[in-house]
């Protein structure tokens, strides 16, 4: 992937509502940028297996309130997507950036995404 060819899809939700997610039909690396401490975590959940569930997500970096627990709950959504048994051949990765800018978090992105050829990034914002 080339510096110049990254795709990026920027969407903002509001927290707690009804949101089904456009995600790409192709390998993508998505951004969460979580703005609000007002998420219940029922709907952090639903969003996680949206995510999960697509199948197309290569990797998963989340920053702001409570990244850790976003991380965590993306990661234990798709262990139990896969009964306990994620396949060997395919790739999920977590990342929760507590205290960075999304400039930086997006120069973390572009290193794997330059290592697996991938170049759409999804970002979405959380209000």
């Amino acid at each position: 992937m080339k510096k110049d060819c990254l795709d990026i899809q920027s969407c903002r939700i509001r927290a707690n509502e009804e949101a089904h997610l456009v995600l790409p039909e192709q390998p993508y690396y998505i951004i969460l940028i979580v703005d609000t401490k007002q998420i219940l975590p029922e709907w952090r959940n639903w969003i996680c297996e949206q995510i999960v569930y697509s199948k197309r997500c290569i990797q998963a970096m989340v920053t702001g309130h409570e990244c850790s627990i976003w991380d965590d709950v993306l990661d234990e959504t798709y262990v139990a997507f896969y009964n306990n048994e994620p396949p060997i051949n395919t790739c999920f990765i977590t990342t929760w950036h507590e205290n960075e800018t999304l400039d930086e978090v997006i120069e973390f992105a572009k290193i794997g995404m330059q290592l697996e050829s991938i170049s759409k990034l999804v970002i979405l914002q959380i209000e």
